[in-house]
């Protein structure tokens, strides 16, 4: 009776060692799969939770085996399964896939560039096409109140609040997951310039010259333009804002300058209720240093250049905008 715990305690030891090995086998077995698939795992998914939408698209051998596996690794590893599309592969073992799961190497990435001066329904048909996010969803998440109260407070929408740059994205992501990406971006742009200006008018004010200015060196000077007539109370009458009002980018017709819209600059004096697009920081400088002088029009050359001739008056305005016409109809 003495020897009993001891074969008791070999007993336990052989058959840990038994389960340990076929659960390293189990693991080792290959998913049955014929071609590639892609699987989708939610944020917030259990490891459990995960394993099942793997299994409902790549069977896997001992799906209950593989639940308990990630379990350990994961609170071993202090890792989490990783949320988005994953690549099973057919050459693939449980193992692999599990690895896949905690550690996303398997998930597409994509390198996606946000150009200045879209707005977020741009922003949202660019996302489509370049990482296939959903743009319906995108569109809704920069419509959405809370969200529009946390991270742009007294905005009609998340326009101007998304920083334009490059960034690396899931491919299929959750679009409210790559729009808060963009807007702490844009956060953090915002802090790095250093200023106690009210934010809401300088992306209003930034948006405007982003979408006049072709040329970047231009910037200061056309927004100088706009703070002049701001602080002279004339209309901004800035064509991209009727643009906006009118959901278009066209040629403005002298019929919409009297579209009765919140943002036509035409007929409301001030700037517009809000962005009428995305700026870049630079614009955002413009729009917090602009450039002092007595201008108060400018017109496009016409030349190709992107350059504007500015004037301090109706008839140096005039004479700019007969030479324009001159060197368009060359």
């Amino acid at each position: 009776m003495k020897h009993r715990p001891l074969r008791i305690i070999i007993l336990c030891c052989a058959a840990l060692v038994i389960a340990v090995a076929l659960v390293s086998v189990s693991l080792m077995l290959p998913v049955k799969l014929d071609v590639p698939t892609t699987v989708f795992i939610a944020r917030g998914t259990s490891a459990a939770g995960a394993v099942d939408s793997v299994h409902a698209h790549a069977p896997l051998p001992t799906p209950a085996i593989a639940k308990i596996a990630l379990r350990l690794i994961a609170r071993v590893t202090q890792r989490s399964v990783q949320p988005g599309w994953h690549q099973i592969l057919p050459s693939d073992t449980e193992w692999d896939v599990l690895v896949a799961l905690l550690s996303g190497k398997r998930r597409p990435h994509m390198r996606v560039t946000i150009p200045e001066g879209l707005t977020y329904r741009e922003v949202a048909r660019l996302l489509a096409r370049k990482a296939e996010i959903d743009s319906a969803a995108f569109v809704r998440w920069c419509e959405n109140d809370s969200v529009v109260q946390r991270y742009a407070p007294g905005a009609p929408s998340m326009e101007g609040y998304l920083m334009p740059e490059t960034y690396d994205l899931l491919w299929r992501d959750e679009a409210p997951s790559v729009g808060t990406t963009m807007a702490r971006q844009a956060q953090r742009v915002w802090s790095s310039l250093g200023t106690t200006a009210q934010r809401h008018q300088t992306l209003t004010l930034a948006s405007i010259v982003q979408s006049e200015a072709a040329a970047v060196a231009e910037m200061p000077r056309i927004a100088g333009v706009y703070v002049n007539r701001l602080q002279q109370g004339m209309r901004l009458e800035a064509d991209p804002t009727v643009q906006y009002a009118l959901g278009m980018k066209r040629r403005v017709l002298y019929r919409d300058l009297e579209d009765r819209n919140a943002f036509n600059t035409y007929m409301h004096t001030g700037l517009p209720p809000g962005p009428i697009s995305n700026p870049g920081k630079t614009a955002m400088q413009a729009a917090l240093n602009p450039e002092r002088h007595a201008f108060l029009f400018f017109v496009a050359r016409g030349d190709g250049s992107g350059m504007h001739r500015f004037g301090t008056n109706g008839a140096q305005h005039l004479q700019n905008v007969r030479l324009y016409r001159r060197e368009r109809g060359r």
